[in-house]
């Protein structure tokens, strides 16, 4: 894969602004600061959100190693990812480039998934690489945890770590050469098949203590030279499956936050465990800790379909895995240096990114950078010595779109699969120019005032910069004119309020009432978490309608194994509940009335249904019981577009307008 130079894009982009931004800000020093060349253990932990350690904001528990560390050293407050998924984050890592340059843009998968998402299979052996910058500077070097940019699935010719720069590895399912696989698991067994390196097997609550076993195994070999470690644990990435639950059954009712705070405990007292290694083998003063996470907390869509929140906290930013909203790709940063890093500072000034670690560790371990590597990334040694640089460069991201459109659970973590930050603009969009946001993140750090329309030249601007960036990396994108992203919608439930996307709904609101209305291709997606739960209960909907068209769901939550739906059919009202994956549909044997009428469906706790047209009976009948589980999917006003609850055909949008929504549990 072509790598172009930072020269070849100031050219690309034909402005003298961009020249100026992208020309300025590297400085590759050769000697370490202050004379010292530390030895540098660099944890990438999986998954764990902004907020989760709880020197960043834990509103539910304590992480007292690794607030420790914070209070022995630096925190930044203002650090990204190049991603919000794994791979990418570590190719950036690694490369001090946008890990799109190298066809990374997503978590590498199997060569199938990986060709038709135009992914590489692994991390070509052409890029630059830390590891190998640090050893031919006299760090040993290990590669400790997950690695994910190469190997695994059905790819058994990836290269191994070794031909990063690495001395030794010891790595996961998502690596080649010697790795500890998980008990049980498929893609473990699958990667147990292809052979390539010595493999053990473990329980996975077991992983992390053996990856921290490796490394002060590899420190008491190298203490009486330098040596850089990547530990990179599985933890705290799904499936949590903690050794005991123990205490923390009684801290919340969320079974997977249950399963979710042991995972956290305990990689937290591993990584005390580390630094009390450190401090046996002697090596803690001369030795620089970083701590930073690869990406947001799990977004599964799983969770929400049980009807309880993803575990794991981002505070007040939006978005978490696979979103490019904050919480997708702002991450916890915490840096030790005894004697160089200020105990208890914090950083808030400084925006520093992944793809900075490669020349801002070069620069204090006093390791050349060749001019071949080329980094897109900054050397900010002075974020973490006690300086407050201000970047002058923008940072992008890509992520998915437009070769796959990455999924979320919660649509409201659903972002544009482009973004940038110059400064304190934050600017998201799609490739063609759709749903474009502008923020401003110095008053507004959660993302929810959209200034696309007060600030018309900072979108020109920004879209100008995106599309130059993504001719340089090679993602396409079109010369389209931006286009607004239509606001979330709080919708009044009548016992509740609810957060929806508007996918196009016209909204108006009169004498406090609101009004929808549908171009029979258009609906709300209310977030899940938003509407009554279901499980050991009835329903109650109503609404007033005006329907344009014969056929169409007015409204929807669920599918076929647990959910309801409200819809015309052939101008015949109908209410449909699933239940154990059981359906009754009750239908009136009468066409609704011309114009606008109210209409009402209730499923009760023993079962009976009841549909209702301008309050008279108009069709009843028996399900099995009321609702056994909460159902499956989010709520959806005008279409049933996930897993359809009724038998209608998969066009079923609602043509018309609905007002007066009301739903409940009963």
């Amino acid at each position: 894969m072509h790598k172009h130079t930072r020269r070849d894009f100031i050219k690309a982009a034909g402005c003298s602004l961009l020249s100026a931004q992208f020309a300025g800000g590297l400085s590759f020093a050769q000697t370490p600061a202050g004379g010292e060349k530390p030895n540098i253990i660099f944890i990438l932990i999986d998954d764990m959100g902004y907020a989760d350690p709880s020197c960043f904001g834990n509103p539910v528990m304590k992480t007292p190693n690794m607030d420790k560390l914070a209070k022995q050293g630096i925190r930044l407050t203002n650090f990204y990812v190049n991603a919000p998924v794994c791979s990418p984050t570590r190719v950036g890592l690694t490369t001090g480039q946008y890990p799109t340059r190298w066809g990374i843009h997503s978590y590498i998968a199997s060569s199938t998934k990986n060709d038709n998402r135009n992914m590489a299979d692994f991390l070509d052996l052409d890029a630059p690489s830390l590891a190998r910058i640090l050893k031919g500077s006299g760090y040993a070097t290990a590669h400790i945890g997950k690695w994910h940019m190469g190997g695994g699935r059905d790819v058994d010719y990836a290269p191994f770590p070794s031909e990063y720069g690495f001395d030794e590895s010891y790595v996961n399912f998502e690596g080649l050469g010697d790795r500890v696989l998980i008990n049980g698991h498929g893609l473990s067994d699958q990667s147990g098949q292809l052979g390539k390196g010595d493999i053990k097997w473990a329980d996975k609550h077991e992983l992390t203590g053996i990856y921290v076993d490796k490394v002060i195994d590899f420190i008491s070999r190298n203490k009486d030279k330098n040596f850089f470690i990547n530990l990179w644990p599985d933890d705290v990435h799904t499936k949590h499956l903690p050794e005991k639950i123990g205490k923390w059954k009684n801290v919340t009712d969320n079974p997977h936050e249950q399963k979710f705070f042991a995972v956290l405990e305990n990689l937290d007292e591993q990584i005390g465990r580390l630094m009390n290694a450190l401090d046996s083998h002697g090596v803690a003063e001369d030795t620089l800790v970083v701590l930073v996470s690869d990406n947001g907390p799990t977004d599964g869509g799983n969770f929400y379909s049980d009807g309880w929140n993803p575990p794991g906290f981002t505070g007040k930013l939006r978005g978490r895995k696979l979103s490019l909203y904050e919480g997708g790709i702002r991450m916890p940063f915490i840096a030790r240096w005894p004697g160089r890093i200020k105990a208890g500072s914090v950083n808030r000034k400084s925006v520093l990114c992944g793809m900075d670690m490669l020349p801002t560790l070069c620069s204090i371990a006093g390791a050349e950078v060749p001019e071949s590597a080329n980094p897109d990334g900054l050397n900010m040694s002075g974020a973490l010595l006690g300086e407050a640089p201000i970047r002058d460069e923008p940072i992008f991201w890509h992520c998915g779109e437009p070769f796959f459109q990455p999924g979320t659970g919660s649509p409201f973590n659903s972002s544009p699969s482009l973004a940038v930050r110059d400064g304190d603009w934050k600017f998201l969009i799609n490739p063609d120019g759709s749903e474009a946001q502008l923020y401003n993140l110095s008053d507004d750090i959660s993302e929810q005032n959209n200034l696309f329309d007060q600030k018309p030249a900072k979108v020109s601007e920004l879209w100008a910069k995106i599309r130059a960036w993504a001719s340089d990396v090679g993602v396409p994108v079109q010369n389209n004119t931006p286009t607004r992203a239509l606001d979330p919608v709080t919708i009044d439930l009548g016992r509740s309020k609810a957060r929806a996307i508007n996918t196009g709904v016209e909204v108006s609101e009169s004498q406090g009432q609101q009004r929808f209305c549908f171009d029979g291709g258009s609906c709300l997606d209310v977030f899940i978490m938003d509407v009554p739960r279901l499980e050991d209960s009835g329903v109650m909907i109503s609404a007033e309608a005006e329907p344009e068209a014969e056929n169409g769901v007015l409204l929807a939550q669920g599918g076929g194994r647990t959910g309801y739906s409200l819809y015309l059919d052939s101008g015949k009202p109908a209410f449909c509940v699933c239940i154990a994956g059981s359906r009754t549909t009750i239908t009136s044997s009468s066409s609704v009335p011309d114009g606008k009428f109210e209409i009402a469906a209730n499923l009760k706790k023993n079962g009976r249904m009841e549909l209702f047209v301008n309050g008279q009976l108009a069709a009843s009948g028996q399900a099995d019981s009321a609702f056994t589980r909460n159902a499956g999917d989010s709520l959806q006003i005008g279409a049933d577009l996930i897993s359809q609850v009724g038998s209608y055909t998969s066009e079923n949008w609602f043509k018309g307008c609905l007002s007066n929504i009301r739903i409940s549990a009963i």
